[in-house]
């Protein structure tokens, strides 16, 4: 299941109005190979620009978007803008074979579409069995008239934080065994913005065979401050509950709605 969700931990307030005109948003997006290592393992995978998550998009509510897809990758890809409502503009919504073909290797496809209407953190993936595990990031919808116009306390900061899975499998070819009847393969660890956590092989102090410690996410926060976690789930298959020890979180919108805190 894939979700996002935006949680804010209510200490303090402040406002501050801000008018933006609409803008054109544009990033180019090279998808290609590279190795990272985790649990002690070198692992090629498919990213954007080398890194993982990917960039975040962040635009503000009735701007346009135009994303140059450049595909030095061996496989097709689309890339889909998760929860985009593509009104006039179905034909940049990343579905394969259903809004447009896919962008073969060596290629390159310009997505453009604006977004209207709507406000609040969503997400952008591929839109290719199982290579979504590792084609990702954050796609941030701010509101036309500045924080000040959420409907709860502004926060001192907004966070993305994305909870995803580590494969030490090529994905593709777990997308294909599952196809075809076979699927007893399952994500080695969970990552917040890439990271894995401290108890993980290889991860902060449980270090074994001599393995190079690996960094753990780490947000600074100062006391008596408000935060907003723009949370997304970018697991292929995983539930999972959200917790910061010693406090509460106060759930003010999912997938670009807000609801009743």
């Amino acid at each position: 299941m894939a979700a996002a969700v935006a949680i804010i931990i209510i200490f303090f307030l402040s406002s501050m109005a801000v008018s933006v005109a609409a803008a054109v948003v544009e990033h180019t997006f090279v998808v290609s190979q590279v190795n990272m290592t985790h649990l002690c393992k070198e692992t090629l995978v498919t990213v954007v620009i080398g890194q993982l998550p990917g960039p975040a998009i962040e635009i503000t509510e009735g701007d346009s978007v135009a994303v140059l897809l450049v595909n030095k990758s061996p496989y097709n890809i689309t890339i889909h803008w998760h929860g985009v409502k593509q009104w006039l503009n179905c034909w940049a919504d990343g579905v394969p074979m259903v809004t447009q073909r896919p962008i073969l290797p060596n290629h390159n496809f310009t997505y453009m579409f604006n977004v209207i209407g709507h406000e609040g953190t969503l997400w952008w993936h591929a839109h290719v069995p199982f290579l979504r595990a590792t084609l990702h990031g954050a796609l941030i919808i701010r509101p036309r008239h500045g924080a000040s116009s959420y409907p709860f306390p502004k926060p001192h900061r907004e966070v993305p934080i994305i909870i995803g899975d580590w494969w030490e499998l090529d994905l593709p070819q777990v997308g294909w065994n599952m196809k075809h009847g076979s699927f007893d393969f399952f994500a080695s660890g969970s990552t917040i913005n890439g990271k894995l956590g401290d108890l993980f092989n290889c991860s902060g102090k449980q270090l074994r065979n001599a393995c190079v410690a690996e960094d753990n996410y780490v947000l600074d926060v100062e006391p008596g401050k408000t935060y907003l976690l723009r949370v997304i789930n970018a697991g292929l298959f995983s539930e999972l509950y959200l917790k910061i020890a010693g406090h509460k979180f106060t759930v003010v919108a999912a997938d670009a709605h807000y609801v009743s805190p």
